[in-house]
């Protein structure tokens, strides 16, 4: 199975990302036109920016790629004993990358909680044998794909509050209609309580 670690966002986040994408950005064109009777320009074969939809927003914390069963069964195990509080933060800026051609949604500010996360769950994947890539975390919601340079910027950032209390394993899956991400588990991001607290929460 092909997986990655994430967060998911909630419904009423996804909607209103969806919201200011339909008013922030500009109107997506269908189909490209078709050249004039007698003109010699050649129609470009570049597509149109296609929008991700609401269902798959979600923010990766570490792509495992194709896992066997030894590989997915140590690393659920692995990942039980990750510890970190819930994560708070906003999207409220925007980017394109010309690599991936995607344009994303971002926090300007990054909470020291989410690195923290990033960096147990990439621990716990490597110590199962997962190659992990070596590069900068950013995290982000990619809205759109096949972005290029010449798509116009979002008339205005967005402003989405979100609260993680649970991570998760993702699954990628593939059909004729596309990709999706079912959630295969979960785990809970456990607030820092005193000892007498988790006592009598029953996480002691």
């Amino acid at each position: 199975m092909r997986c990655f670690i994430g967060l998911d966002l909630s419904v009423s986040n996804k909607l209103a990302l969806e919201q200011w994408r339909n008013k922030a950005l500009p109107d997506l064109p269908s189909r490209t036109p078709a050249p004039a009777k007698g003109s010699r320009h050649k129609v470009s074969s570049a597509a149109p920016p296609a929008a991700v939809a609401p269902a798959n927003f979600h923010l990766t914390l570490a792509f495992l790629g194709q896992l066997d069963m030894r590989q997915h069964e140590e690393v659920m195990a692995r990942l039980d004993e990750v510890r970190q509080p819930p994560i708070s933060l906003t999207l409220d800026t925007t980017g394109v990358w010309q690599g991936p051609k995607i344009l994303f949604c971002a926090p300007h500010n990054v909470p020291d909680e989410l690195y923290e996360l990033v960096r147990q769950v990439t621990k716990a994947a490597r110590q199962s044998g997962i190659a992990i890539e070596r590069r900068e975390y950013r995290p982000h919601v990619t809205m759109l794909r096949k972005a290029s340079a010449a798509l116009p910027p979002p008339l205005y950032p967005p402003q989405i509050a979100c609260n993680f209390d649970k991570f998760h394993l993702f699954e990628s899956v593939s059909s004729p209609h596309g990709v999706s991400y079912p959630i295969r588990h979960s785990w809970p991001l456990i607030p820092n309580l005193s000892v007498r607290e988790r006592l009598r929460r029953g996480l002691a």
